[in-house]
């Protein structure tokens, strides 16, 4: 084996132990970051084993036939084992990927209550809120849409790379930041925790947006509104909480929705009506009666649908 060939194997060894390591909650995302920048081919080496173990579980026949026939404790310790089973097998599998490269998109997504760490081959890190939906768009990871629900994206700075994220009719474009996306019915929620973002239309120039700024965006109505908010509330949900300024209930009752796993109703009466506040996320179970109660709100559970009214006069 020649000395080139050590090299890459040594770098895929580090880069599938990071694989591995980035699936955990308290992942070490500082360590990982200076581990990409100490050396070009980190990232190279990376990119192979996240392709990797994306198309091992879609392509196993193919990938069956590049690294030769695995021994039947393999076969039968599935696509992670396939994927972390020796370093020749890796190479062998990245001579193959460009040919397997799929076509179409790949999609991520959430549950109602369940959260979902993402890490991309581009140095990106996602996590996403309970009922989301987040697509690679035809593979390029720097082309992506959130489909619904919200996401917190942490994105490492590459002056050379643009990634952008569409969403209802809009598109958010950054190159390394850290930021948070909400789609509430018609409304797109963007808020900066760190660096910044551009979010713009078709026909409109882009609106720029630095740290501690918010962006309201409806579609419906052609309008962009922007305000402050504090870093720290960027993305809160990932510490149990959902902090709210002067928020449209449509935007709170969408938030509630994905929650409880119930679709939220609002009475036409009460849909102008804003609220300010934090509510305690929990299992999700009493957000709408916290809600209630502070906004003097009424609510019928029928079935799947929670219809919200306003409540008697105090």
């Amino acid at each position: 084996m020649t000395a080139r060939s050590d090299m890459d194997e040594r770098l895929l060894e580090e880069a599938m132990a990071w694989h591995v390591a980035l699936e955990s909650d308290d992942a070490d995302w500082d360590g990982y970051t200076l581990w990409l920048e100490a050396d070009p081919r980190h990232r190279e080496a990376f990119d192979v084993v996240a392709l990797t173990d994306r198309l091992v579980g879609e392509h196993r026949d193919d990938l069956r036939l590049l690294t030769a026939a695995p021994p039947p404790q393999v076969r039968r310790g599935g696509r992670r084992q396939m994927l972390f089973g020796g370093v020749a097998a890796a190479l062998a599998l990245a001579i193959g990927i460009p040919a397997l490269m799929p076509k179409g998109d790949t999609v991520y997504a959430t549950g109602a209550g369940e959260t979902r760490r993402i890490a991309l081959g581009n140095g990106a890190a996602i996590d996403l809120a309970p009922a989301s939906r987040l697509v690679v768009k035809e593979g390029d990871e720097n082309d992506l849409e959130l489909a619904g629900g919200e996401a917190y994206f942490d994105v490492r700075h590459d002056p050379a790379r643009a990634l952008t994220i569409h969403a209802q009719g809009y598109a958010v474009s950054d190159i390394g930041t850290r930021f948070a996306m909400n789609l509430a019915g018609p409304a797109l929620l963007v808020s900066v925790a760190e660096g910044h973002v551009a979010v713009g239309s078709a026909g409109n120039s882009p609106a720029n947006l630095a740290a501690g700024q918010k962006l309201v965006a409806r579609g419906d109505e052609g309008t962009m509104r922007i305000s402050r908010i504090a870093a720290n509330d960027v993305g809160s949900w990932r510490q149990g909480r959902l902090v709210y300024d002067d928020a449209p209930l449509s935007v709170v009752a969408a938030d509630i929705a994905r929650y409880s796993g119930k679709a939220v109703v609002l009475d036409p009466a009460i849909r102008a009506r804003r609220f300010s506040g934090v509510l305690s996320v929990g299992d999700g179970s009493k957000l709408l009666a916290d809600l209630a109660a502070v906004m003097a709100l009424r609510y019928d559970v029928q079935g799947d649908r929670i219809r919200v009214s306003a409540g008697a006069s105090r």
